[in-house]
């Protein structure tokens, strides 16, 4: 257990969910060894729609060069400089247990300054809190697991545990997680800039800009998004995208001292990290990417791919309701009866006991949270059914829990940032409309709703590190893992991304949960052998449900 007190994070904000450097490493030396793949217990081999895995070799690290003293690089160049880190105790309200697993685990603190502007000396500094997290028989010299799940700030230095609880005993046995708060989340790197009244409008979007008034609702919403966050941030609103937070994950591989880092990331954070290896592929030892968007696809494509797969898990929460103890308590029509719900409550709604308007909108929001969570959807049909009944509570909670309980705004302010300079398209008004009407034909209730949820940009600045398309030219081989129905990360999208990377391997796990690691026990296994042993599954590896 660490100590606690007076550490380098002493003092610092809490308000997202809850809230000697490391000798140079590479993750295992035996790594990216590929001779010869193996097909894994509990899992098959199906259709690839990539080509094979070109790379391959005897231990020790592999990457495409032209002479083995040679580095590949990528946009991010060589890799950036930074002052040694200096390890200290963690603040006192930082719990070093897991609460699910009751895992203690021993925690090091650390700030590590960046720059603000990485091509303007003269722009300033941020200083990002950094966790480093050892289990029982980590070794002292471990190689660092850089570890991102979900959305900007939702796994930040504020609940370490929970983070090194989602990696096997097996990882920490050869690893120490490292964990950090991406610039614009957690603590004083923190951007907070939704106001109370539009974090409320936030949690009730608008179900389709075709129609007029949701049009000029989303207009004055965006409007009124921009004037705050430029008000509060100024002219650096732009500081802030996966671009530079891949930027400052390098900087603080510098800190650690660290030639190579290893990297698993969920998610926004599988797509961080392929934005990572794409920039600094030579700074890379291997990295999991579960669930990341493509950056190729324009953000009305990633909206449109996103609402179909959402379809098509509620067909199947309306197929298994039935199964659900207790019976289906949305009756015999449980797709319906959501669409109804959906409809009565429109763009209007009615106020919850705690004071949130929950709308048909809400209704989706809850819907997007909760469909890539099978074994959540007894919960949801309860409380869609008490919605039906005029007990909006449950619902609410549902869609508040989704973002944390202890500052809802400035989490919405950590993804809308993220949202918008990672895109530097910009809906609105005819433009909205008509990809929201091209949406619906396709995908009827989700297709205009997660449209217009880019309407919330369109006011929004130009951005200068929009997301490129990545290839990671030069990486070692890189794992990528897809669900084939998951509603968070389309399984479309995640195989799209894998054909553009230079070195990926897909696993694929047919199942309509989002998060493949670890709760698949196929793709875990799978997740361990490529980390600790070079080990890549063969190339149409099919995990079961």
């Amino acid at each position: 257990m660490s100590a606690v007190g007076s550490g380098p994070m002493a003092g610092r904000r809490r308000g997202l969910l809850h809230r000697g450097p490391a000798r140079p490493g590479l993750l295992h030396r035996g790594l990216v060894a590929v001779g010869a793949t193996v097909l894994l217990a509990g899992c098959t081999v199906g259709p690839s729609t990539r080509p094979p895995l070109a790379t391959s070799g005897a231990a020790g690290p592999v990457v495409a060069t032209t002479t083995s003293s040679s580095m590949p690089l990528g946009p991010g160049g060589p890799g950036r400089t930074a002052d040694p880190v200096t390890w200290g105790s963690c603040p006192g309200d930082i719990d070093p247990v897991d609460p699910a697993t009751r895992v203690q685990y021993r925690l090091q603190c650390a700030e590590v300054d960046v720059p603000k502007v990485y091509t303007d000396a003269t722009a300033g500094r941020l200083s990002v809190a950094v966790v480093r997290i050892s289990g029982p028989r980590t070794p002292a010299d471990a190689p660092p697991l850089f570890v991102v799940r979900g959305a900007p700030g939702e796994n930040g230095t504020d609940r370490p545990a929970s983070v090194a609880g989602s990696v096997s005993p097996q990882l920490l046995d050869h690893f120490a997680v490292l964990v950090v708060d991406l610039r614009g989340t957690g603590g004083s790197v923190a951007v907070d800039c939704v106001s109370g009244q539009n974090s409320r409008e936030l949690l009730a979007p608008a179900l389709d800009p075709s129609e007029s008034s949701a049009g000029t609702q989303l207009t004055e919403l965006s409007r009124s998004l921009t004037f705050d966050c430029g008000d509060m941030v100024g002219p650096e609103l732009s500081d802030y995208s996966t671009v530079l937070a891949a930027d400052d994950l390098d900087t603080v591989r510098a800190a650690l001292g660290s030639q190579r880092i290893g990297f698993l990331g969920q998610g926004f954070g599988a797509t961080l990290g392929a934005v990572y290896a794409d920039r600094y592929p030579g700074r890379v030892s291997a990295a999991v990417l579960d669930g990341p968007a493509d950056p190729s696809l324009t953000a009305d494509k990633q909206a449109l791919a996103l609402a179909t797969a959402q379809e098509q898990a509620l067909s199947s929460f309306a197929t298994s309701c039935p199964t659900f103890p207790g019976g289906c308590p949305l009756g015999a029509d449980a797709a319906g009866a959501v669409r109804e719900l959906v409809t009565t409550l429109g763009d209007v709604g009615s106020a919850s006991t705690d004071g949130y308007e929950i709308t048909g909108g809400t209704v989706l929001l809850a819907l997007a949270d909760r469909l890539g969570s099978p074994s959540e959807w007894p919960q949801l049909a309860t409380a869609l059914a008490g919605a039906r009944s005029g007990d909006l509570d449950a619902l609410s909670a549902i869609v508040q829990q989704s973002l944390g309980s202890d500052d809802i705004a400035q989490q919405q302010s950590g993804r809308l940032i993220y949202q918008c300079n990672d895109s530097a398209g910009r809906l609105g008004g005819a433009e909205l409309a008509a990809a929201a009407k091209t949406a619906k034909a396709t995908a009827p209730l989700f297709g205009p709703f997660d449209i217009g949820r880019l309407g919330v940009c369109s006011s929004w600045p130009a951005t200068e590190t929009a997301l490129p398309a990545v290839r990671a030219a030069g990486a070692p081989p890189l794992l990528v893992l897809g669900a084939v129905a998951d509603p968070v990360s389309p399984y479309s999208s995640v195989r799209s991304l894998t054909t553009q990377l230079a070195s990926a391997t897909l696993l694929t796990w047919q199942s309509g949960t989002h998060g493949a690691y670890p709760t698949s026990a196929c793709v875990a296994s799978a997740v361990d052998a490529y980390l600790v042993k070079g080990t890549v599954p063969a190339a149409g590896t099919l995990c079961p449900p």
